[in-house]
């Protein structure tokens, strides 16, 4: 039977090695070693060096998944709900990224763009759009046919951005507000939200 104790031991150390050495350089011998324990114990709980760097991506994915938990369970109108939801999405991946880009193989960034890789954390990110949206035409506040298939575009949408968003490249030469204020038009429009109901204009 696992021990979750020493299955994050080697996660853990299996983290440190992968910033300071890189992936291609770190061996099982490593991990073992750096996690005080022997090989044949990181083999009962690992059978490759890919299924350890899962189990590190999976670790820092909870970390996002909790932290856009939190935004999808406010209770804020839901029209400010799926702005800073969608703002902390790409707050968070950055984050992510960042402390774990300096992997000198560059293997995490790439990894990150992988279906397999990250297979549960779109499944579950999705659900909260679904939640969000949702909520939104429930109440009325969003004109949307299809739950779930509006979910789906903007899950596509946000996943395109990643990239750019990540290396710094959208959306340059904006100021903050200037930005905020064009992605709220994008949002609302697509969830068919008008905050102006004497006009046509989405503010």
């Amino acid at each position: 039977m696992e021990n979750p104790k020493t299955r994050n031991q080697f996660i853990d150390a299996a983290k440190e090695l992968f910033v300071k050495k890189g992936y291609d350089e770190t061996t099982m011998i490593d991990i073992a070693q750096e996690a005080g324990l022997s090989r044949r114990t990181l083999y009962a709980y690992f059978e490759s060096k890919v299924e350890v760097f899962q189990a590190v991506i999976n670790s820092e994915v909870e970390k996002v998944l909790a932290q856009l938990s939190e935004i999808a369970n406010q209770s804020i109108p839901v029209q400010q709900k799926i702005v800073e939801f969608i703002f902390g999405y790409f707050r968070y991946i950055k984050e992510m990224v960042d402390r774990n880009g300096t992997l000198k193989s560059g293997f995490f960034r790439n990894s990150w763009g992988l279906e397999h890789f990250r297979k549960g954390f779109d499944m579950k990110q999705k659900q909260m759009l679904q939640m969000i949206i949702t909520e939104g035409k429930t109440s009325g506040t969003f004109n949307v046919v299809s739950v779930r298939r509006t979910a789906e575009i903007m899950h596509n949408c946000m996943r395109g951005f990643e990239a750019p968003y990540i290396r710094g490249k959208l959306w340059q030469g904006n100021t903050r507000e200037e930005i905020r204020f064009e992605a709220r038009r994008l949002i609302y429009g697509a969830l068919g939200y008008n905050p102006d109901s004497n006009n046509s204009k989405i503010q």
